[in-house]
């Protein structure tokens, strides 16, 4: 037996004057492109990024996930946007870039929300003990900053 799968499904209505494809057309650059959400910067930025996101065993480091866990938090609205923004396109009224730009838009905010709230696990007492209040350390606030998100063209 199969597991229960769930299917949501564009509401497009097709009839006699409808234009398969021309409607195929226009939800092409959906298909060719996607949304990549991540940081950009260089060498020692991305290797702070990959101890939050993973933590490090050689330096005693738990992971803090910030752009897995906000890829979960993110899918129901990204979801709702993508059916709505499919069948906008389907139909001519909307261009398959500005959905791109949106779920981009989406993620991005979900994803630096959830940065933002990252309290588990704890800090560490060495990297506590240089912590001073709440705000970010400068390596934190940099690698808040490099969270962007970009649309590619599929390889």
């Amino acid at each position: 037996m199969s597991p229960r799968q769930r299917v949501r499904r564009a509401n497009v209505e097709v009839d006699d004057n409808t234009l398969i494809p021309e409607m195929i057309q226009r939800l092409r650059g959906l298909v060719e492109n996607e949304v990549h959400i991540g940081m950009e910067g260089g060498g020692e930025l991305a290797l702070i990024a990959a101890v939050h996101e993973f933590g490090s065993a050689k330096m005693n480091i738990p992971a803090r996930s910030y752009i897995g866990t906000a890829k979960k938090k993110a899918q129901a609205a990204i979801s709702k946007a993508v059916r709505a923004g499919v069948t906008e396109i389907a139909l001519g009224t909307r261009d398959p870039t500005s959905l791109l730009q949106q779920l981009g838009e989406i993620g991005l905010d979900k994803t630096l929300k959830n940065f933002d709230r990252i309290k588990q696990p704890p800090l560490s007492p060495i990297y506590a003990s240089r912590k001073r209040g709440r705000k970010l350390l400068v390596s934190d606030r940099d690698l808040r900053g490099s969270i962007v998100f970009k649309v590619v063209a599929k390889s």
